[in-house]
């Protein structure tokens, strides 16, 4: 069953990869405030005076959240490839999916209503096809080719392209090409020759869902519909909770009429998800504030803790036996709470920065690794189905770094284009060590 992930695992996606150059300027002396004292930036640990954080302080916070959100991102990744290399690792696969929603949520308010990053809708739009489609080409092509050399992501894709309409093959020859429409592919079915709607696409005949040269994309197509609405939506805080009360009417009554947990509606349906991606936008524009106001954030205790909580839940969150539906309430209520502490948590950290952008590379890729690897291991995967699922998860993790290296990162200097450079003073990396002066930081989101 296609699953993500992130996650946009987007989702963000890798979805918002900051690239800073940080630059000290010449040793001068800091200039003094009140009672001879230095100011303190507002992200320095243990400062002894709040001054809120503005829009372009913010610019440092978000460098940092290259560093836990990225790993958590990363781990996602890996519990969808788990799950399709046929074992049940952290927290799973749809939960890891609509986890990364949520981040991605927190992130893309983060952009658009804090920190502005982009001067027009269009330019916003153009970076973010720019983050997902040149990786998810490159993957879908390869598959292609894969498929012509006969290894199989799905035995039956070619049956499909001959056993279906005319209407079903040009919907998933537009969603394969243009990636958007990938989840409605989930709510069509071919019955008696016809393409219809459906709440059940195991209904159709041939299926559908096999056509696509990459499956679990489709959550792709979910985090595009909320990139588009994002602009308009985020800003207006309204219009936030209206959205956000309306999806979780609407899951609701899908759940009271008996079909609001069964697949496609449980998790594909971009209107119910919808509440996944608000939910993270608001953790930013509430709970963020609310924690700089009340200075939790300025203890590196508490962010650490909370940092290590998350990633503690999120790789064993398998291992503890509770309802389902407890289970998940629990999960996400967590991880809603304390996104901005691991938001905050470090200055920056190249490692685990690098970690995070394997998380869009490595789920994309993963499907054509699991065939490549049923193909090559000669029943490995029946015989030992945890050794089979760490092997693909490190040979994703190895296609996911030449994708970055051959693909994504050429395409950084197209993106350049499309961010705004903002230039801010704040204070060195060390908070004990001021008399260096103040640091300039260039960020480019």
């Amino acid at each position: 069953m296609p699953q993500f992930a992130a996650i946009a695992f987007c989702v963000s996606a890798g979805c918002t990869r900051a690239n800073s150059t940080i630059s000290r300027s010449p040793r001068r002396r800091a200039p003094r405030e009140g009672r001879g004292r230095a100011p303190r930036h507002p992200l320095c640990w243990g400062q002894s005076r709040y001054d809120p954080i503005d829009a372009h302080a913010s610019i440092a916070v978000f460098k940092l959240s290259g560093a836990p959100v990225g790993t958590l991102r990363t781990i996602f990744a890996m519990a969808v490839v788990f799950a399709h290399a046929g074992v049940y690792m952290f927290v799973g696969a749809l939960n890891g999916v609509q986890l990364f929603y949520m981040i991605s949520g927190f992130l893309i308010s983060f952009i658009l209503t804090e920190v502005k990053a982009y001067p027009e809708v269009k330019d916003f739009y153009a970076n973010r096809f720019l983050r997902i489609y040149p990786v998810y080409a490159a993957v879908a092509v390869l598959t292609l080719g894969a498929y012509f050399l006969g290894i199989h992501v799905y035995d039956e894709f070619f049956s499909v392209y001959r056993e279906a309409p005319w209407s079903a093959t040009i919907l998933l020859i537009f969603s394969n090409t243009f990636l958007f429409l990938q989840d409605w592919v989930m709510f069509f079915a071919v019955v008696d020759g016809r393409l219809i709607p459906t709440g059940n696409f195991m209904e159709s005949s041939p299926l559908l869902y096999p056509g696509l040269l990459v499956p679990q994309a489709w959550t792709l197509g979910v985090e595009l519909t909320f990139y588009l609405i994002a602009p308009f939506v985020l800003p207006r805080r309204r219009l936030v909770y209206v959205l956000l009360a309306a999806s979780l009417t609407l899951r609701a009554i899908f759940i009271a009429r008996g079909f609001g947990q069964s697949d496609p509606w449980s998790y594909r349906f971009f209107p119910t998800e919808l509440a996944l991606f608000l939910a993270g936008a608001l953790s930013h524009q509430i709970l963020l504030p609310l924690y700089r106001k009340t200075r939790i954030l300025r203890s590196r205790a508490a962010c650490l803790t909370a940092t290590g909580l998350l990633v503690t839940v999120a790789l064993t969150y398998h291992l503890f036996a509770l309802p389902k539906l407890t289970h998940n309430i629990v999960l996400f209520a967590f991880f809603l709470v304390l996104m901005p502490f691991a938001f905050i948590f470090q200055r920056s950290s190249a490692l685990d920065n690098w970690i995070g952008e394997l998380s869009f590379p490595m789920y994309i890729c993963h499907k054509l690794v699991i065939a490549i690897s049923t193909r090559w291991t000669d029943g490995l995967k029946q015989d030992q189905p945890y050794t089979f699922a760490w092997l693909c998860v490190f040979l994703s993790a190895l296609f996911a770094i030449a994708l970055n290296r051959l693909v994504a990162s050429p395409m950084e200097l197209v993106r350049n284009r499309f961010r705004k450079k903002i230039e801010i003073s704040t204070v060195p990396k060390s908070p004990i060590d001021r008399s260096q002066g103040p640091v300039s930081v260039t960020a480019a989101l």
